[in-house]
This record gives C-alpha cells, sequence and structure tokens, in this order.
C-alpha cells in the first residue's frame, strides 16, 4: 500500500435519494444489532449489550447533565440509523483505500493492547482467542474476493473500535472493556461487525440498484 493509494478525495454531497439509502442500511444493520444485544449476548455474556448506557454515562461525565433512558435511547437509535451511515459515506467515499486503513489500524491497536496486557500478567486465555478471532476476520480481507463484503466487515470492525476504543474510554470505562469485561467486550465486537456489514451491504446493494436503473 502506498501513499498514492491513501488519499482523501472531496466526497459528493449526498442528496435525499441517497440519504434514504443509508438511512434504510442503518435501520437494517440496528433491527439486528437489537435482537443480538437483547437476546443472544446475555446468556453467553451474562448481560445485554447498552449502548444507551454509555451515551448517558458519556453525557454525564462530560457535560454534567443526566439524561432520561428514553434520550440515551435515541440517541443511540440515531447514531446506528443516522450518525454511523453518515459517517461511512464520508469515510467511503473521502478516503481511498478506506477498508485496508481501518483494518491495519484497528488491528495493530487491538493487537498491541492485548499484547500489553499479556506483558502485564492481565491477558487471558479467552482474551488470546479473541484476538485469534479478530485477526482471522481481518485476515479475510487477504482472500475475500468480493471488495464490499471486506469492506463491510471493516467497517463494522470500526463501529465497535470506535464504541469500546475511543467513546468507553471518554465515559471513564477500561480501553475497549476487556480489562473488566472481556466476554461483553467479545459480543460487542461481533455485534458491530453484524450491524456494520448490514448497514454497508445494504446501502451499497440498494446504491447500486439505484445506478443501474434507466
Amino acid at each position: 500500500m502506498t501513499a498514492k493509494t491513501i488519499a482523501f478525495i472531496n466526497p459528493p454531497v449526498p442528496n435525499v435519494a441517497i440519504l434514504g439509502r443509508l438511512f434504510a442500511g442503518g435501520l437494517a444493520g440496528l433491527l439486528i444489532w437489537e435482537i443480538w444485544s437483547h437476546f443472544i449476548t446475555p446468556p453467553i455474556a451474562g448481560f445485554p449489550l447498552e449502548p444507551p448506557a454509555l451515551v448517558a454515562t458519556l453525557i454525564a461525565r462530560w457535560t454534567g447533565i443526566q439524561v432520561s433512558s428514553f434520550t440515551a435511547t435515541s440517541i443511540h437509535y440515531a447514531v446506528g440509523i443516522f450518525g454511523y451511515p453518515i459517517a461511512y459515506w464520508i469515510v467511503s467515499r473521502g478516503l481511498r483505500a478506506w477498508g485496508a486503513v481501518f483494518d491495519i489500524g484497528v488491528w495493530v491497536i487491538f493487537t498491541a493492547y492485548v499484547a500489553w496486557l499479556a506483558a502485564s500478567g492481565g491477558a487471558t486465555t479467552f482474551i488470546g482467542l479473541f484476538w485469534v478471532l479478530v485477526t482471522g476476520l481481518t485476515a479475510t480481507r487477504i482472500i475475500n474476493g468480493n471488495a464490499l463484503w471486506a469492506d463491510s466487515l471493516s467497517w463494522g470492525s470500526f463501529t465497535w473500535f470506535n464504541a469500546l476504543g475511543i467513546m468507553a474510554p471518554l465515559a471513564g470505562q477500561p480501553f475497549l472493556l476487556l480489562t473488566d469485561q472481556p466476554r461483553l467486550s467479545f459480543m460487542s465486537w461481533a455485534g458491530h461487525v453484524i450491524y456494520g456489514a448490514v448497514a454497508v451491504y445494504v446501502f451499497e446493494r440498494l446504491q447500486a440498484k439505484a445506478a443501474n436503473q434507466p
């Protein structure tokens, strides 16, 4: 990968139709996320995934404002349906080779942190298995003949890192939750990968279909 292949470009401004397709993808991904969060995660991690709780904690920590559960949930839905899809449009249309860049960035940071935990005696067998799975998924880009699926998975992985690698520490929680709730972190990773992949895939398929219409 050379400097020529990694370059910022000016993304086109999405029109109303494109925004509608972006939001349709975000809604599809979020619906699956909610099922994963509330029905599949608890038996495995012991708790559901609660992004609204993270939103409320983040707001309270930085503004001192205590938002209601309804407000925090509404913000969570807005991010999933509108925020992440718009961010995807900006990134995918504004950064050449963005999928590979995100894959490498997330994997390097995650690997460095797991290595630090291992060196300090904080790693566990489960965290090691978690790393193997993340590495395996990341490596599929090398053999994946479907560029759309490869990029879709990359976006999902990035949304996990954004939630637990950036927002969680800003809310005063452990980085990636690995030292606190590693199983919950794993389920969050899997759920975000599914959410992001579905959101991107649905949007891009809708976009391609619209482009092929006379």
